[in-house]
Formats: structure tokens, sequence, C-alpha cells
């Protein structure tokens, strides 16, 4: 009991010891915290021009690199307004002709976003509906920018440019700032075309907007280079599922990929167009009518997209049902080239219902797959993928065979008129079901002659 009576005193000197500790530390914290909440953010100081001009040094390798020549360059003050400035030039762009705008910024501002648009979209920022830019780079950390383009035709576009303010002070911050732009050229072939460019994020309506010639260079190393083109090249579109050729069995191997294991039968959208050289049997099938209404047992359903239900939750879009055995040879190459240069193309291939699709390899904007076994074979794309892809079908001129070919057991295509009678096709190409009340055609017999 002495003992513990004789701890008593320290043991509150401690205590009151560590009170006062922590009671000071709360006192300076509120103090510091309030002072801290009085006092104005820090003032950065303004980027020297030698800073700026430094920095796009280094970016200017990246455009002569690429065979570009500067041909433009200059400065201007940019004002701020809501929060950022906007510098706008034009810039023309000629046929095959690549260029490059860089710009860098110094005082109190730095570049956040720069883009290469067209002339006719809006120019007071950079755009991004109805028609973004083709070439662009957002979110900029450092002091310069660049962003590169080519074109196939001359076109006009406008370069702009969006800057910051590098003052982070609420009341009376600095805005003064001066950007410094520079423009460089080349030629298509010294840059390698828009598959050469390093710099800017390419919109997907830029690059359609090349044209299909451009696409179908970009997937040159992915044709065999003995191969010769068995048939005119298929495009294979959003308008519908393709046939080749277009047959009840196609037809109802289409059904049975759509379908999957479900119980209904679906009617997906046929592509009706036949082109003027069509030489695979393109279209409808002649007596798509009456098969319609045999599989659908009456009226069919509404008109559906072509899809497929894959693994995972995901949907494909199938883009051509095809009979190998109808292809000429007895191998062939199958080339799907992505009309959009520069984006990979990803095609899958479904053999059977109950199998999962196989994804086909890929060179660039185009996707191969070697048809030599005889069947029918579905070929789709992601459903998100709203491209037109081209087939091409090859034959290897080693093996004999010839530019134009089909195969020789196989019946000819009737004409078109007949192959399109009977089933309606909307402006569009969009197949339709039949109508509810028709019937078929019905023939003629010849009358008897009286003696």
């Amino acid at each position: 009991m002495r003992e513990s009576a004789a701890l008593q005193p320290s043991t509150k000197r401690v205590v009151g010891s560590g009170g006062a500790i922590l009671a000071g530390i709360a006192v300076f914290l509120f103090v510091a915290f309030g002072l801290r909440a009085r006092l104005p953010p820090p003032v950065l100081r303004p980027i020297t021009r030698d800073e700026a001009l430094a920095a796009l040094q280094r970016e200017r390798a990246v455009a002569t690199a690429l065979g570009m020549t500067l041909v433009e360059e200059g400065e201007e003050a940019v004002v701020l307004a809501d929060g950022f400035g906007v510098w706008r030039r034009p810039v023309s762009v000629g046929a095959r002709e690549c260029v490059a705008v860089l710009v860098t910024a110094f005082g109190h501002q730095s570049p956040r976003a720069l883009a290469l648009q067209d002339a006719s979209s809006d120019a007071s920022r950079i755009t991004t509906s109805p028609v973004p830019p083709v070439s662009a780079v957002r979110g900029v950390d450092g002091l310069v920018a660049q962003v590169q383009w080519c074109d196939e035709e001359a076109r006009a576009r406008t370069a702009v440019a969006e800057t910051r303010p590098t003052d982070g002070r609420a009341v009376d911050p600095l805005t003064d700032g001066t950007l410094h732009f520079a423009i460089y050229r080349g030629p298509w072939e010294s840059a390698g075309g828009i598959e050469g460019l390093r710099r800017g994020q390419f919109s997907t309506e830029g690059l359609t907007g090349l044209g299909a010639n451009v696409a179908m260079r970009s997937a040159r190393s992915a044709r065999p280079a003995d191969a010769v083109a068995l048939g005119p090249d298929v495009d294979l579109t959003l308008a519908g599922a393709r046939l080749l050729p277009a047959t009840d069995a196609t037809y109802r191997r289409l059904i049975d990929a759509v379908r999957g294991g479900a119980d209904a039968t679906p009617n997906p959208r046929l592509d009706a167009y036949i082109p003027a050289n069509d030489r695979w049997g393109l279209g409808l099938p002649p007596n798509l009518r009456l098969l319609s209404a045999a599989l659908h047992a009456g009226a069919p359903p509404p008109v559906t997209d072509p899809v497929i239900a894959a693994d995972g939750g995901t949907h494909h879009r199938v883009l051509i049902v095809l009979d190998r055995a109808r292809l000429g040879a007895t191998c062939a190459t199958l080339v799907f080239t992505r009309l959009v240069p520069g984006q990979r193309a990803t095609v899958f291939r479904h053999d059977a219902v109950a199998l999962p699709g196989v994804p086909l390899g890929s060179v660039a904007n185009a996707a191969t797959d070697r048809a030599c076994a005889p069947g029918t074979a579905v070929y789709a794309v992601a459903d998100t993928d709203a491209a037109t892809y081209r087939l091409s079908i090859l034959g290897d001129a080693a093996a004999g065979a010839t530019a134009g070919t089909v195969s020789a057991t196989d019946e000819p295509p009737p004409p078109p008129s007949s192959r399109a009678s009977g089933h309606r096709a909307s402006r569009h190409g969009h197949a339709h079901g039949p109508r509810r009340n028709e019937r078929a055609p019905r023939t003629r017999r010849p009358r008897r002659r009286s003696r």
C-alpha cells in the first residue's frame, strides 16, 4: 500500500504533461491550418521563352525524321477566356502530303490540347462533334504538343490549340501568355503515309475519309506474293449479311448461326445489293420468300441485325456466310481488309453453331484465312465494329489458279432480276421479310390450239 501510494504523484505528473502536449499539438494545428487558409497560393514563375523553345527543339526532330521541312513559324499572344485560351491557324494539306503542327507557350500559359480538324468545323475551340478532329492530342503535361496527319487528296484543315493558365491564384491571377508555333510539310512517301506518323491520335472518321484505296494499300502485306484474284472483291457493310453464293444452304446456315440454341427462328437482315461484275452469286436466294415462310411457319418476325451471341456475353456481327466449295480453287486465301487504315482488323470464323468463334490472324488492317476444307463458314466481327470490310478471294498462281475463275461444279448464278424478284429490298439494300398474303407466282401453261 505504501509503494502504491508513492507512485500516485508521479503518475499524475505524467498524465498532466501528456495532456499538455496534446493540447499544444491541437493549438499548433489549428493555427497552422488557419494561417494556411488565409495565405494566397504561391505564384508560379512564368515560363521563359528560352525554356519553351528548348522543349520545342526536341520535338522538331520527330518531324524532320519523317522527311518534313519547316514551312512556317511564328508567335501570337493568347488571351484567356472562361479559363482557357484558343489559338487557330488554317493549314492546307496537299494531295499525298503530310504535315506536322508543333506548339509551345511561354509566360503564364501552357498548351493543354492541340488538334488538326476540318476547315468547316467550328474553330472557336477543339470540336468533338459532329466531326471530330482527324488528329489530336489532349491532356498535355509538358511544354510542347505536336500533331501529324497525311491526306490522300488536297484538303483544307485548321490547326486549333488550347492553353491553360499556370498561375493558381483565385484572385487576380497572371494570365499573359504567348504561343509559339511551327508547321512542317513533307511528301507521303518519305513519311511512310499514315502508318509512319508518330504524333497525334487519329479519329476513325478521319482515317475512313482517306478512302478505300489507302486502306487497300495498307493491307498489301497481308496478300501472298504469288496470289491471283479468283473473282472481284466483295464489300461487307452494315446493310446486312452477305451470302456467297445466295442459296438455300447458305441462308439456312445464317439462320442457324444467328439463332444459336434458341427455339425462335430469327429473321436476319441480308445485303441484297448485287454488283455489276458479280461472279459469286451474291444477292438473295431466288426462292427466299417461300423459304422464309417455311422456316417461320407463316409470317416472319421483324428484321433484325445478323448477330451471333458469342462467349462471355459478347456478340459478333455476321459479315458473310461463305460456301468454300464455291471459291473456284482447292485452296484459297481470304483477305478481309478493314477499310480504316491504321486500325487493326479483328475477324472471327464460326465453323459450327456450337463452337465459339476463332479469331483470324491479322496484319495491319487486314485479317486472313486459308480456306481449303469443304463446307460452309460464317465470318463475323464484333458488333461494335461498324466499319466496312472488303473481302478479297485469292488463289495460288503456283497451283495453277487463274484470275477470275469460279468453281466448275457450281451452277452459274441466275440473273439479278430473277434472284431478287422473290424478296423485297429497300433502297439501302436491307432485305425484308415476305408480305403476309403473298403467294408464289404462278406459271402459265400453254394453250392448246384448236384444230
